[in-house]
């Protein structure tokens, strides 16, 4: 294993490395065989995964690829086909749309309730 991969897992644990694979998996979701997967660079993380860790340990999708070895031009995805990093940059317009969305709504429903009263 190499020094970014570990000190990304002492930096997330405490500065111990045992146990840190499997803090990653429970917080994203995961299994224990896909992030020691990673690690081992048997396989690389999907962009779901890559988005998720960094938001998760407060770190730049580009900080996580790098550890990572991920290319900036490709993404592995789950089914081992290849993304273009670009659509990280859509995924989060996206989401942003979907928040604004979102706040409209609540916000929708707070009048709603008011008028209700």
């Amino acid at each position: 294993m190499d020094k970014k991969r570990i000190k990304f897992l002492q930096d997330i644990n405490n500065g111990k490395i045992k146990g840190a694979q499997r803090i990653i998996a429970q917080k994203l979701g995961i299994s224990d065989t896909s992030v020691s997967l990673w690690f081992k660079n048997d396989k690389k993380p999907s962009l779901d995964s890559i988005i998720k860790m960094a938001k998760v340990f407060k770190k730049s999708e580009a900080e996580i690829m790098d550890i990572f070895s991920v290319e900036e031009t490709k993404i592995s995805a789950d089914n081992n086909s290849f993304a273009d990093v670009r659509d990280i940059e859509l995924i989060k317009e996206k989401m942003k749309r979907f928040e604004t969305e979102i706040d409209y709504l609540k916000e929708k429903i707070k009048n709603l309730e008011l008028k209700s009263k």
